[in-house]
């Protein structure tokens, strides 16, 4: 279940209000409207008639090249200008430099109850600064039933069917000195275009679900060490029963993608049975991860050096 993110004129002003120097001047009514999108906009050419891209779902930034352009127009043609941009009910505008909007924008912000805003900073820092804070806020959010642990500092979210035994799984893994970040529910947010990270909702942080014993808090049962916030996701691993995983994949193991936010994971089937000591699994799972990220795959080398063996003639198989 993947969520459209996005943030009311009122949200940003409380959480960016004071870093980003800036107050409200007019259009209270409007502050509920809503950015979607983290990159702002100048109108500079919306200021010169062409509004056809300006979108009203951006934040939109006037500076000083914009009023002094504004200024060298004909009165009726500022009018005209600025009562275009604001027709389209803009989610915020922000003036910056601290420069007193002039009346005709003023008037119109008012007219059309669109939030006026001040800020001190320049246009270039209050930019990126506030472009920094949306691509947090604004992050694509994705919602997967797992359980997710820091494994020798990799991000590693154990799947399967319900009732399979992830979280007692990862119960064992806290026992033997490994993280949890999320039980059950993980809400993951692509932060750039190759990283996902991944959390646990609110309600659920600490908490593990464990059938016959019920909800256990693990920081309070194992301390702090045995939890962490956030992880940026580098492995899936998914438990499959044994009857449905082939046999040549049982030996060979079976690495594959799965995709999350548009952003390819390695993923890895490891199939359960009775006797089997699946926490030490996942650990060695996530421990070949590890040496893959820095260039080694065991796997590869033992296939090129039978293929090595057999190209010689088959000598010493």
């Amino acid at each position: 279940m993947t969520l459209a993110r996005r943030i009311t004129i009122r949200e940003l002003l409380a959480a960016q209000g004071e870093a980003a120097k800036m107050r409200l001047l007019a259009g209270e009514a409007g502050l509920d409207r809503y950015i979607d999108h983290p990159r702002m906009q100048k109108p500079s050419l919306a200021f010169a008639g062409f509004i056809e891209h300006l979108s009203d779902y951006r934040l939109q930034v006037i500076g000083q090249t914009e009023l002094h352009y504004l200024a060298t127009r004909s009165l009726q043609e500022q009018q005209t200008a600025v009562d275009a941009v604001f027709d389209l009910r803009l989610a915020g505008v922000v003036i910056t430099r601290n420069q007193t909007p002039p009346d005709i924008i003023l008037n119109a912000a008012k007219r059309t109850d669109t939030p006026l805003i001040v800020s001190d900073d320049p246009s270039s820092t209050f930019m990126t600064n506030m472009m920094l804070f949306l691509s947090q806020h604004l992050a694509p959010v994705v919602y997967q039933h797992g359980v997710y642990m820091d494994i020798f500092g990799l991000g590693v979210l154990i799947t399967g069917a319900s009732g399979i035994g992830k979280s007692e799984i990862g119960l064992e893994l806290i026992s033997r000195g490994h993280r949890l970040i999320a039980d059950d529910m993980v809400e993951f947010s692509r932060k750039n275009p190759t990283t996902i990270v991944g959390k646990s909702p609110d309600t659920l942080r600490y908490h593990m679900e464990i059938r016959g014993i019920g909800i256990l808090n693990i920081r309070d049962l194992y301390g702090a060490a045995a939890i962490t916030d956030t992880k940026r996701l580098s492995l899936v691993v998914e438990l499959v029963p044994w009857d449905q995983v082939a046999a040549e994949d049982r030996v060979l193991g079976e690495d594959s993608d799965t995709e999350i936010l548009e952003v390819s994971i390695p993923r890895i089937a490891i199939p359960i049975r009775t006797g089997r000591s699946l926490a030490v699994l996942v650990e060695v799972a996530t421990r070949n991860q590890l040496l893959k990220q820095r260039g080694i795959d065991s796997g590869d080398d033992f296939v090129r050096s039978l293929q090595h063996k057999i190209d010689e003639g088959g000598q010493e198989l």
